[in-house]
């Protein structure tokens, strides 16, 4: 639903014109002060917020230039307040939707707009109702620590959302973005062990990289002294696993021909088997984060 808010004019008389939400800001300003801050905090659209004042019965906009203008003397009276509710009664039903009206004002003018608002149907909200005057700033002091806690659960929320959407092929490679991109803010997302977990996968993964890689090479360097003529890496070239390899039935054969080579073939599957071990439980502990970030 769209909102509009009205605020009361305050006692802040600078003597230059500027912005009404300049204009009315001071230090004997305390209570508007922090509904503006509260706007702030909100991001209320500047368009859709509205001063009142009882000088000249003015509707003034959150970004219009004021001038400077006189103190009023008295409390304003029954019919003044009236009067300036119903031009607020105008404002708001010109506008093609009705809005829900926030009303931070005093009862003064809460009060009349209250009536007209039920009487046409419109929706409001009066803050700080009830509440005595020297104490209306630390109300809305309240209000704005609830919307930075609202807004901080919002935005762990959205980083939850976002870091879900990342998670797709729970490979190491996303695991170390996960780790470096979100792990200042693991406790915030829930997800402080799941880090720790991947920390020391990860650690073991790239380990067990380089013992594949330097088995690897061992085994290339000791082919290249053997195999002069490239008999037994043609045998090898598809055997990607100790399964391929031991299910050939002309294993035995080149074992006698080139042991020692064989020997470091088969150092290296284990390592690489070792490695896809370590992928799998990272793939594993990805999931588990995934699922810690739905709760």
């Amino acid at each position: 639903m769209n909102r509009i808010a009205i605020i009361t004019e305050s006692t802040a008389r600078p003597e230059e014109p500027m912005q009404a939400f300049q204009f009315f800001q001071g230090k004997q300003s305390r209570w508007v002060n922090t509904v503006i801050q509260y706007m702030f905090e909100r991001s209320f659209p500047r368009e859709n917020i509205f001063f009142v004042s009882f000088y000249g019965q003015r509707i003034i906009g959150f970004e219009e230039i004021v001038d400077p203008y006189p103190l009023q003397r008295y409390h304003a009276r029954k019919s003044e307040a009236e009067c300036l509710a119903r031009k607020v009664l105008d404002l708001v039903l010109s506008m093609s939707d009705l809005p829900l009206v926030e009303i931070h004002t005093g009862r003064t003018l809460a009060d009349p707009l209250k009536k007209l608002f039920e009487e046409n149907g419109i929706s409001y909200r009066i803050y700080a109702d009830g509440v005595p005057l020297g104490s209306k700033p630390n109300a809305y002091l309240d209000l704005i620590e609830q919307e930075r806690r609202m807004q901080k659960q919002k935005d762990i929320q959205r980083d939850k959302r976002n870091l879900i959407s990342c998670i797709d092929y729970l490979n190491p490679q996303e695991a170390s973005f996960l780790v470096s991109a979100y792990g200042k803010q693991a406790q915030q997302l829930g997800i402080e062990s799941n880090i720790e977990e991947l920390k020391l996968l990860l650690s073991a993964y790239r380990q067990k990289q380089k013992d594949e890689k330097k088995a690897e090479m061992d085994f290339e360097s000791t082919l290249q002294q053997e195999d002069l003529e490239g008999t037994l890496r043609a045998f090898l070239q598809s055997k990607q696993s100790l399964a391929d390899l031991y299910r050939d039935e002309k294993l035995e054969h080149f074992k006698n021909a080139f042991g020692r080579t064989i020997a470091k073939f088969t150092v290296f599957l284990l390592k690489k088997s070792y490695v896809m071990t370590a992928e799998s439980k990272i793939s594993a502990s990805m999931l588990r984060t995934q699922i810690a970030l739905l709760k």
